[in-house]
C-alpha cells in the first residue's frame, strides 16, 4: 500500500501482486462513503469495503487507488477527484482503455457524478446505495452501470437508484439496477464481496479515440 497526497486529497494505492512499472493493469477508483471521512490511511484499509474490494484483485490483477474524503462531501471534492483520475490515466502502468469507478453511499453519489461529468474516462461503473442528476442523465448513454440498492435502506432512499438507473435507459443507455429485497443501508458487503460484479466490470473497455460526447460547459447544462 502507497499513501500519496495530490492537490490536498490523500489516496492510497494497492498494487496486485509481481507488479510491474513496464506493464499495464487496469484501475478501479474507490469512493468510500460518509463514515471514511478524513479517516486514517489504516482505518480506510481495514473497513469492509476495501477489504473485499482487496480480496479480489490478485486474481483479477487490477490496481486499486482509493481516496479519502477530509471534509463535506465527495462533490466538494470533485475538482481534486477528476485530478486524481486524469493523472493516473496518463500513468505508464495504467491500461487508459481499463478504468473502472465504484462507490458506497456518499461514494455512490460521488460516483454517478463523476461519471456523469467524464463518462468517456470509464469503461464501466458500480454506484451503489447513491444517487444522482436524471437530467445530466443522456450524459451517461455509453456507459455501462450496474448499481445496487438495498430495498429497506433508510438511509438513501432506494428511488434515487431507480430514478438514475431509469433516466439513463430512457436516455437510450445500459444502466442495470440490482435490488436485494432483505438488505438495508450496509448493501455494499454483498456487492463487493461477489466475485461476479468485478467479472461484469472488468469486462469493459473503452476505445482509445473516445473523446467527452458532452460539453459541460455548453448549453445543455446552463
Amino acid at each position: 500500500m502507497e499513501e500519496k497526497v495530490l492537490d490536498g486529497l490523500t489516496y492510497l494505492t494497492f498494487y496486485p501482486k509481481d507488479f510491474r512499472k513496464d506493464e499495464k493493469y487496469p484501475v478501479i477508483f474507490f469512493l468510500h462513503g460518509a463514515g471514511g471521512r478524513n479517516v486514517s490511511a489504516e482505518r480506510l484499509l481495514n473497513t469492509s469495503n476495501v477489504q473485499h474490494l482487496l480480496s479480489h484483485q490478485d486474481k483479477k490483477g487490477y490496481i486499486l487507488i482509493a481516496p479519502i474524503c477530509p471534509r463535506g462531501d465527495w462533490n466538494e471534492w470533485m475538482s481534486h477527484l477528476v485530478r486524481l483520475v486524469e493523472t493516473h490515466r496518463e500513468a505508464s502502468y495504467i491500461d487508459n482503455t481499463r478504468v473502472y469507478l465504484t462507490g458506497n453511499s456518499m461514494g455512490g453519489y460521488g460516483t454517478w457524478a463523476l461519471a456523469t461529468l467524464y463518462p468517456d474516462w470509464f469503461a464501466a461503473v458500480m454506484p451503489i446505495c447513491g444517487g444522482g442528476i436524471g437530467g445530466f442523465a443522456k450524459n451517461l448513454v455509453n456507459l455501462p452501470i450496474r448499481t445496487f440498492h438495498g430495498l429497506r435502506d433508510k438511509t438513501v432512499d432506494p428511488i434515487e437508484s431507480l430514478q438514475m438507473a431509469k433516466a439513463v435507459n430512457v436516455a437510450g443507455g445500459h444502466a442495470e439496477l440490482i435490488l436485494f429485497p432483505e438488505l438495508a443501508h450496509r448493501c455494499w458487503d454483498a456487492v463487493y464481496s461477489d466475485e461476479k460484479n468485478f467479472d461484469w466490470l472488468l469486462s469493459f473497455t473503452t476505445r482509445k479515440d473516445e473523446t467527452v460526447f458532452e460539453d459541460l460547459s455548453g448549453e445543455n447544462y446552463g
